[in-house]
């Protein structure tokens, strides 16, 4: 009866300890599509009374990427809601491309987005240098 006791006691701590360590943001973790090879945080942003984070999403398939930027509102607890999702035009309709590096550098005296492509069809690769001008809004350019 003893040991039966200790082996009671034993696995209701462990159960105790993992439902301790689950993380509130689970459930939202199990939810992204497999499709969804990488998520990047890209910097803040700011329009009047709003403000939040620019995160950088990249879906994956075997045939190309698609690159998305979001602009996420923040409140007074953390995220709140997306305010904008546009995916990045230029990337998708120049080739099929695979991002091979994502990096922030300041070029010019401003922060931007810069992606390393890689052509699936030729093995060129080139730069993509994203400008966010504002919530919504980007530019896109080839080196």
């Amino acid at each position: 009866m003893r040991l039966f006791l200790i082996i009671l006691f034993s696995i209701s701590q462990l159960t105790f300890a993992q439902r301790a360590k689950e993380s509130e943001h689970l459930t939202d973790v199990y939810k992204l599509p497999a499709s969804i090879y990488d998520v990047k945080g890209m910097g803040n942003w700011k329009k009047g009374s709003k403000a939040g984070q620019i995160r950088l999403v990249i879906a994956r398939s075997n045939k190309r990427d698609e690159v998305f930027l979001q602009w996420v509102q923040w409140n007074m607890k953390g995220p709140e809601k997306i305010a904008s999702t546009l995916m990045v035009r230029e990337i998708q309709d120049m080739a099929n491309f695979k991002v091979i590096f994502i990096r922030r550098e300041t070029i010019d005296g401003k922060r931007q987005i810069v992606l390393g492509l890689e052509n699936m069809l030729d093995k060129t690769n080139l730069r993509a240098i994203l400008d966010v001008t504002d919530v919504g809004y980007y530019t896109c350019r080839f080196e």
